[in-house]
């Protein structure tokens, strides 16, 4: 239960892209006004003036550093929930769809997606390094570098992704046994996961596109690709598992089918829209390699990188953990199952992170670091009373809710308790994601990756075994220890932006 699990659970989210209030276009004369605007460049020389131009054919008002800070929340905040719902449903379908052909294949399905995420992680990483240098070159008004950094972190998402893609096919057999003693799961997500592989090489597109797109505050294009994806998917399992159409028989395969499908009409929408964006010039640049910007995007997304692995690690921990209490498949279900309705109640909080993270990235740009600070704390507060209220509801109808995403007594009554437990938390969750997300729109990556490293490796797993084995608490253990990793994850976080230092992290 972390701010990554709903990646997880929606095969996509860190596709999903930002905001823009409008289309409205300014000329060159208004975009150097703009910059005279934001204060803080009386001393830049003549030649640096002229590389900080409009952007192509229309620049975008930047409603992220003026106007009221409240207005620039619900600008990037609300096309960017609507996307990490739809894109959360996409991951309780899945689970939803596979209890139709049993227990085993829910559990396959979602451990076939944990090994899959571990390849998405160094395109996430990259996705990191893409919001932070393009919103704050994007609020310093320098078209180059922000054009710039969108082609090179196209190319080189793209790279990782084919060769992950390669690598993911590849291991589909080998990473499965570990993680359960049942030879039907482990035959039936080797399957899924020979299929959902190809997934990683579109996606790799989606992702950046949508990094791109909320640096600069453009949601809505966003949202259009994030719906064309969801609906797709959706349609594609309930057609290929329910139905058995077209071809009879797929089971997992048709889930897994669906899923390529729909992120590889995506990603061709998703470049044909930035075509028709003012970062369009930026596809003109991709077959040349900058290996300095290529360079800055790595430096900044490595600590993204080494902070999801850990997560994932401590996730095939949990998962190993899950192999020793009774009933182990009814747990691996469950904890599936929990995560995927876990990650559909605080997808608010993660549109809250991606907006919060392009107004902080882009308020430093221009020289605005109140303005920051306090689009932090406005964000965070925000996120805390609506978790609160979803916890409430998690909480109380946490049996209800099981009972439709499983048919299995045991599976049920395993969720439900997931459900309960982890809704205690849920505020602190909000609290972490959303600062989180600050502190990385600020480029300072490090430190999210000490607190998620220390969280995970030295609270939530010697914690889950000593309850849930040598307390014999069972699956009751390993959520209660999920719960307090995440409390002690938003105190750390709270901590570090309340200091300022972030503000000093150099992209």
């Amino acid at each position: 239960m972390e701010a990554e699990s709903d990646t997880l659970a929606n095969k996509a989210n860190a596709a999903i892209s930002g905001d823009v209030e409008s289309g409205d276009s300014l000329s060159a004369n208004d975009s150097h006004n703009l910059i005279e605007e934001k204060g803080g460049h009386d001393s830049l020389s003549a030649k640096s003036n002229q590389s900080k131009q409009s952007l192509p054919d229309e620049v975008l008002d930047a409603p992220l550093v003026h106007g009221g800070l409240w207005k620039a929340i619900w600008l990037m905040s609300w096309p960017l929930l609507i996307s990490t719902v739809a894109t959360s449903i996409v991951g309780m379908v899945d689970v939803q769809v596979s209890s139709y052909l049993g227990s085993s294949s829910q559990a396959a399905v979602g451990l076939a997606e944990h090994i899959t995420f571990m390849f998405m992680i160094a395109i996430f990483s990259i996705s990191v390094g893409t919001t932070a240098i393009v919103s704050r070159e994007f609020g310093e008004g320098n078209t180059e570098e922000t054009l710039k950094a969108t082609a090179q972190s196209l190319l080189l998402s793209f790279g990782c992704g084919s060769i992950l893609a390669l690598l993911a096919l590849s291991s589909a057999h080998s990473f499965l046994p570990l993680f359960s003693h049942s030879g039907e799961v482990v035959s039936i997500g080797a399957t899924y996961l020979s299929l959902f592989g190809f997934y990683l090489i579109p996606f790799s597109i989606v992702c950046i596109t949508g990094a791109a797109f909320r640096a600069i505050g453009d949601a809505r294009t966003g949202l259009i690709i994030v719906l064309i994806d969801v609906v797709i998917n959706i349609i594609g399992d309930y057609l290929t598992v329910v139905a058995n159409w077209p071809v009879p028989g797929l089971g997992v395969k048709g889930i897994a089918i669906s899923g390529v499908v729909a992120n590889l009409v995506a990603a061709i929408v998703a470049l044909f829209l930035i075509n028709r964006s003012p970062l369009k010039n930026s596809l003109k640049q991709i077959s040349r390699i900058d290996w300095q910007m290529q360079k800055r995007i790595l430096r900044i997304g490595l600590p993204s990188a080494i902070q999801r692995s850990g997560w994932a690690g401590s996730v095939f921990a949990v998962f190993f953990i899950l192999k020793h209490v009774p009933d182990a498949t009814a747990a691996l279900a469950s904890w599936t199952i929990g995560m995927r309705v876990e990650g559909l109640l605080f997808m608010p909080m993660m549109a809250f992170s991606l907006a919060v993270s392009s107004i902080v990235g882009q308020n430093l740009g221009a020289k605005k670091e109140d303005r920051a600070m306090k689009a932090g704390w406005n964000v965070t507060a925000l996120a805390f009373g609506s978790m609160a209220f979803f916890g409430t509801l998690m909480f109380i109808f946490a049996d209800q809710i099981a009972a439709v995403m499983s048919q299995d007594p045991t599976t049920i009554r395993f969720t439900a308790s997931y459900l309960r437990i982890n809704a205690i938390a849920e505020p602190f969750l909000a609290i972490a994601m959303v600062l989180m997300g600050a502190l990385q729109g600020a480029g300072d990556t490090k430190m999210p990756m000490i607190y998620s490293l220390f969280c995970n490796s030295v609270v939530r797993l010697p914690l889950s075994w000593w309850l849930a084995i040598t307390l014999k608490m069972g699956t009751d253990g390993v959520w209660i220890s999920m719960a307090i990793s995440v409390t002690v994850c938003a105190i750390l976080c709270t901590m570090r932006f309340k200091s300022g230092e972030w503000m000093k992290t150099k992209v």
